[in-house]
């Protein structure tokens, strides 16, 4: 397994760990008893509304970083560079999960772009 590969895994479990937290933190700002029905019209604020659209653009993000990891994880390409966009791309996008939670907006868009060139970086590497 490259390193890539094996820092997307870690960036899957963070998500996985961002869901876990969001689920807990609905549990305090809206009960128990809503959560169990279909969730029809529940809307969520707060923490929990912020760690939900964080959330859904982590889930955006693994599927935009996933074709280059895959792909130098097949051709074997792995370099020193790919694995430091790999490492800063997993500190921007925790960095990014954090500010978002806690509404630090200009640290959020900056973790946003980081991570994205990171990803634009792997893209750029394999042509």
């Amino acid at each position: 397994m490259t390193m890539e590969l094996y820092y997307l895994i870690v960036f899957a479990l963070l998500i996985i760990a961002t869901i876990f937290t969001q689920q807990l933190s609905s549990i305090f700002s809206e009960g128990l008893l809503p959560l169990f029905g279909s969730r029809e019209g529940l809307k969520f604020n707060g923490l929990t509304g912020r760690l939900e659209r964080s959330i859904t653009n982590s889930a955006i993000s693994m599927v935009i970083i996933l074709p280059p990891v895959l792909a130098i994880q097949i051709t074997e390409s792995s370099t020193p560079e790919g694995i430091l966009a790999m490492q800063i791309f997993l500190g921007a996008r925790l960095l990014y999960v954090l500010s978002y939670a806690f509404s630090v907006s200009g640290l959020r868009s900056a973790a946003w772009v980081t991570g994205m060139l990171c990803t634009l970086w792997l893209f750029a590497s394999l042509l």
